[in-house]
């Protein structure tokens, strides 16, 4: 008959009760880690341009700009810019979008943009505001293209969705919501980058001329919990399992 003493359980329970609480802890985490979703809002950084190639970091992303595709990947031709939308000097000839008082990225020239986590760490896409950088101002009311998203999976495949642009509104772009959550779903991307393209006889192209060109802003992505949290939840499930066993055999034998 096997017996399992109180001071065998005193020295075990402590050890145990540790284990749990981190299997506890890294429960929460997981369950949590879709509502930790980061925004990108670009208010914490100055005005400012880029060219291809430039780089930047905001809430814990890494964003390289990218050059017209017509460049190649070496291109360095003026390409991004951090901007206000209460800058009334903001857009001197081209259609800025409205119905946003705050810093956005816009994406000039055929250029596009891509983000990666600042750690290498995978994550999933939410949401995103998104309008057309008119090249000129007041052009009549409708759709000239779409914002393109494409990314590298964490399994190494690329996947890709398209939004129409809206159409114009007295010859501007109103700022409108994607879910992009609802177009990649559950997806893991290593690094993610938008782009656009204009209508052109039934297709949509980029390089066009310069003229394939975004605004974005409130971009929501969620990060996804580091290996050793997993770890450290297996570890602790398995003490639970301990624990009830040992108190089972406890009960039963004693």
């Amino acid at each position: 008959m096997t017996y399992f003493t109180q001071a065998q359980s005193a020295r075990s329970t402590p050890a145990l009760k540790k284990m749990a609480a981190a299997a506890i802890g890294a429960l929460a985490l997981v369950g949590t880690a879709p509502a930790m979703a980061d925004t990108i809002d670009f208010d914490s950084l100055d005005s400012n341009t880029f060219n291809g190639l430039d780089t930047f970091d905001a809430g814990g992303y890494h964003f390289e700009v990218i050059d017209t595709p017509a460049a190649g990947p070496s291109g360095t031709g003026f390409a991004g810019a951090i901007g206000n939308g209460n800058d009334p000097f903001l857009c001197a000839i081209a259609g800025c979008p409205t119905g946003n008082p705050s810093n956005y990225y816009l994406g000039v020239n055929d250029g596009s943009l891509k983000i990666s986590r600042g750690d290498n760490l995978a994550f999933s896409l939410g949401s995103l505001e998104y309008a057309f950088l008119a090249p000129v101002d007041n052009l009549p009311g409708y759709s000239y293209g779409q914002l393109t998203v494409t990314g590298i999976t964490t399994g190494g495949s690329t996947v890709s969705h398209s939004f129409d642009f809206p159409e114009l509104v007295g010859g501007y772009s109103p700022f409108v919501s994607a879910n992009l959550q609802s177009a990649f779903g559950s997806t893991l991307f290593s690094n993610v980058t938008i782009s656009s393209c204009i209508f052109d006889g039934g297709n949509c192209v980029n390089p066009s001329n310069n003229q394939a060109q975004f605004a974005f802003d409130n971009l929501t992505l969620a990060p996804v919990p580091e290996p050793q949290t997993y770890a450290m939840l297996g570890l602790g499930l398995a003490a639970i399992s301990l624990m009830a066993r040992r108190r089972a055999k406890q009960h039963g034998n004693v």
